[in-house]
């Protein structure tokens, strides 16, 4: 240092590429004076700058304290560095050409909704932006789903095949200009379109689809083909959309006969707030989420009434349940449809679910869609540009005062945290490959963790695939190779079977790890929030596999990083021919009674669970349940609330998964008072559901076939499980609650719990930028897999 002069290297890691990061030291280092030169690479934003002390220090604050709406800084390295010589020392601030590092540490930043400013220039005919469904700059836009390496720059993107016009490349290079190296900038004039198709063909490829539209043409065409009652594919950016008009019953009974979904709930997408509360409600923090950048589908209140109300949806939108899944619109193309719409005086809700056939994933080209609903969609909204990663909508809800993901897509992933306990890490490039269900997968770097975002369940051959394409793809864009693999134990996991079959192949010196289905519950709150000592855990879900080879899924573990003790859990009960037990959950509450009383005591109670069953259909089931093979043993509190729901006479046949504690739920808001249940709780931990069925009780059920009563029991059974929560967790006060699993996606459930805690004083957590359910195995995996080295 000369005469308070120095000049300082400053590396800076998070989310700093794609998100106008280099712009805005450009702007700052200016305004300071200062010299040097900011780049990118695959390590980070790096910067060489020289100027006074006082100023850099101003300027290093700043850049913390100003950075960028959509960035996060995870850390910044400061590095003292010899002045330059006078030969040497730039003359001014300068932004340098990206590079390639051997190791990648930068983080991917999730796609983003469409900001203020670009949402004037698409409505301003003085703007060449004006009615261009694809304008974007670094504040917003499409940013994973078409990345295809790190750095983030054009030419790693599905844009590279588009030339800048002298327009765009103005804007480009211009470090003053809000499109300075916005990767996915574009025009009308070099940039993708839309297309029209008419789909009702059969076809092979899009070479053979019929054209009929292209331009700003397709989208009028389109909307008057929603207008007129239709259902429409259009590709957004993550993935194409079935489309049709929310408030016209007839369509949506269509769109539920084309995508085989009877009874699962629908969201809608509507054109602003103000249209979202003619149909919803919900607290301050819910319509903040609502209108964030990340634009997710919040599952929110449903309106009482809607008599007199300008926007009335079809009642079958989300049947039997309390919520309705809403979004607002987040890419121009969105906006200039619904623009449209208004000039015809059509709605201003649409049905926006994921285009593609129940249980396949996302369908991401022309093709696909085609293939899937050819003849039985009018048409098809294409554009040219090229999805490299598929990419589902978030989804999100509001319990224990907090908004929690439910399903982690656009907007929230990939999930990148700094640091992964790397004092505790051996360095090993690790991959976790999470479930069965909502799988996602994780990547482990020395610096940061990661997860993908939602894929789906691995029961199709479609979503296997996709599946394997993130794996590949994750390693790829981080040009790393895993080193050390860690599943789930379930041998009969597609997670496992590819986790064992990659780890084979690649001759992977390190072990497979396996990691305990409900420990990895807890583990993912765990690294959520950076615990790495001892919790008690509550892991309440559907299905896992236990240690002791029964069906596990309510549990109490004392867990750390490394291990855990299974110190409590619900008293077991049968699932009377396995797996189809779920689906008919009746079975389930015979196989509990049938733990309490005899076959003849069961049918003389005369339930309306079991009204329609023969004698023969009971007694072949009392066989099945006496059998054993055939009717494994199972602690899921999954399974309980099918159980308590069957006997309230909620649900006869599931559905789709979660439906009874949907239902459960909704009985249980509608309560005015709740009936007085426990659970009796052994020395050992025992949780005993036996008294929840006694024989009074049973008789109510049996006689009093009040919604009253339904309401009053509900809510008395969700009270139970909270209160059985406090009372084991009291016994462990000194410790951190963890609550996981699908079980604890109940809002009711989780806004007791975390009422009853407060009371209590005691220290509590549960996901909240990751799911409570499978969706976060691959996080608690990972975090299982750092910390290893130390057993």
């Amino acid at each position: 240092m000369t005469d308070n002069i120095a000049r300082q290297y400053i590396h800076i890691t998070g989310i700093v590429q794609g998100v106008g990061f280099r712009p805005f030291v450009y702007q700052l280092a200016t305004q300071h004076a200062l010299v040097g030169s900011v780049i990118n690479d695959s390590e980070g934003v790096k910067i060489d700058v020289q100027g006074s002390l006082s100023t850099l220090a101003s300027f290093s604050a700043q850049l913390v304290e100003q950075a960028p709406t959509l960035s996060r800084i995870d850390d910044v390295t400061l590095t003292e560095r010899p002045l330059w010589s006078e030969l040497e020392k730039p003359i001014t601030f300068g932004i340098e050409q990206s590079q390639q590092r051997d190791s990648t540490t930068v983080c991917i930043s999730p796609d983003q909704g469409l900001c203020d400013a670009c949402k004037r220039d698409i409505s301003n005919a003085d703007s060449r932006y004006f009615q261009y469904p694809f304008t974007n700059c670094t504040h917003c836009g499409p940013r994973y789903s078409i990345i295809k390496a790190l750095p983030y720059d054009r030419a790693a993107t599905s844009m590279q095949d588009f030339a800048l016009c002298p327009d765009c490349a103005k804007a480009y290079q211009n470090p003053l200009d809000r499109r300075y190296h916005a990767q996915p900038i574009s025009c009308d004039c070099c940039g993708p379109w839309v297309t029209l198709y008419d789909a009702k063909l059969r076809v092979k490829s899009c070479a053979d689809l019929p054209l009929i539209a292209t331009k700003h043409t397709a989208i009028e065409q389109l909307a008057q083909k929603i207008k007129n009652g239709d259902i429409v594919a259009i590709k957004g950016i993550g993935g194409f959309h079935l489309a049709c008009d929310a408030t016209n019953l007839q369509a949506v009974a269509n769109l539920r006969l084309l995508k085989h979904r009877p009874s699962k709930p629908l969201a809608i997408m509507v054109s602003d707030a103000g249209i979202a509360k003619e149909v919803v409600e919900g607290c301050d923090v819910e319509w903040q989420a609502l209108k964030s950048q990340a634009r997710p589908i919040v599952l929110m209140r449903k309106r009482n009434a809607q008599c007199g109300l300008d926007v009335k949806i079809a009642d079958d939108l989300a049947p039997n349940v309390p919520y309705l899944g809403v979004m607002l619109t987040y890419t121009p193309l969105h906006y200039l449809l619904f623009a449209e719409l208004e000039k015809l005086g059509a709605t201003s809700a649409l049905v926006m679910t994921s285009a593609n056939l129940s249980g396949m994933p996302i369908a991401t080209e022309l093709a696909q869609v085609s293939a899937q609903f050819s003849g039985s969609i009018s048409a098809i909204l294409e554009h040219n540009r090229p999805i490299v990663s598929a990419c589902d909508d978030s989804l999100v809800h509001y319990a224990g005062g907090k908004i929690r993901v439910l399903r982690m897509a656009r907007g929230f992933a990939p999930v990148s945290h700094f640091g992964t306990g790397s004092e505790q890490s051996t360095g090993n490039i690790t991959v976790a490959l999470g479930a069965e269900q909502k799988s996602t997968i994780g990547l482990a770097l020395p610096k940061q963790w990661l997860l993908s975002p939602y894929i789906g369940d691995l029961d199709d051959l479609d979503t296997e695939q996709r599946y394997q394409d993130t794996f590949h793809h994750l390693a790829a864009l981080y040009h790393v190779k895993p080193q050390q693999l860690v599943c789930d134990k379930h041998p009969g996991y597609h997670s496992s079977q590819f986790a064992q079959s990659y780890h084979a192949k690649a001759n992977l010196t390190t072990p497979l790890l396996k990691v305990q289905h409900h420990h990895a519950h807890v583990l993912a709150v765990m690294a959520e929030h950076h615990l790495t000592e001892q919790v008690l855990g509550f892991t309440f879900d559907g299905t896992g596999w236990g240690d002791d080879q029964t069906v596990w899924g309510g549990e109490v573990l004392l867990s750390t990083p490394q291990s855990y003790q299974r110190v409590g859990h619900l008293r077991k009960f049968r699932l009377i021919g396995g797996e189809k037990a779920i689906k008919e959950p009746a079975r389930l509450l015979f196989a509990i009674l049938l733990e309490c009383y005899s076959l003849a005591d069961i049918k003389a109670m005369q339930l309306p669970a079991f009204s329609a069953w023969s004698e023969f259909y009971f007694n072949n089931l009392y066989q099945l349940w006496q059998s054993g093979s055939q009717s494994p043993y199972t602690s899921s509190m999954g399974r309980l609330i099918d159980a308590w729901a069957s006997l309230l006479g909620l649900v006869d046949k599931v559905g789709y998964e979660g439906e009874c504690g949907l239902q459960l739920e909704h009985v249980a808001m509608c309560a005015s008072s709740e009936s007085a249940l426990s659970f009796d709780i052994s020395k050992t931990n025992l949780i005993d559901w036996q008294s929840l069925f006694s024989a009074q009780l049973l008789q109510r059920i049996a006689t009093d076939k009040s919604d009253a009563l339904r309401h009053e029991l509900a809510l008395g059974f969700i009270t139970a499980m909270a209160n059985v929560i406090i009372a084991i967790a009291r016994g462990y006060s000194q410790l951190p609650i963890a609550l996981g699993g699908g079980v604890f996606q109940n809002r009711v459930l989780v806004d007791k719990v975390f009422e009853l805690a407060k009371q209590q004083d005691l220290s509590i957590f549960c996901g909240e930028t990751l799911p409570a359910n499978d969706a976060s195995i691959a996080a608690g995996q990972l975090w299982y897999a750092i910390f290893q080295h130390n057993n």
